[in-house]
């Protein structure tokens, strides 16, 4: 009689351990293929910080002295880059707008609306 319960245990222990295998092993494909798509990404990403630094370099901000400049120039770059941060400020206001209405109830119903008319209509 024990050894009717010895085989069961064995059984399945075994079981057990080809199901916990295949579900290991699957996990690990996904976490291949998703460091993969990561690599490419920082690949990407590191292509796209190389064009910048290429661009800052050939574009080096003026940093020489002036002190002895003509003090109307000096007047006119200040309300240059003053002109130039609040174009920058205005454009951030407008992301950061976007998002916020992006996240509101009413946007996220209707993303949700159009996702369930896309999925609801017949392939073509």
């Amino acid at each position: 009689m024990w050894w009717l319960v010895w085989g069961v245990l064995v059984v399945g222990t075994l079981v057990g351990a080809f199901f916990l295998g295949r579900d290991l092993w699957r996990k690990a494909v996904r976490l291949g293929h998703a460091l993969g798509a990561a690599s490419q990404e920082l690949g990407d990403a590191s292509a796209r910080v190389a064009d910048a630094v290429e661009r800052a370099q050939a574009n080096p901000a003026d940093t020489s002295p002036t002190v002895f400049d003509d003090i109307t120039e000096l007047r006119q770059r200040v309300a240059e880059q003053r002109s130039a941060r609040a174009e920058r400020a205005a454009a951030r206001r407008e992301r950061q707008l976007a998002t916020a209405r992006g996240w509101s109830v009413e946007a996220w119903l209707a993303q949700r609306e159009r996702a369930r008319s896309v999925s609801s209509e017949p392939p073509r």
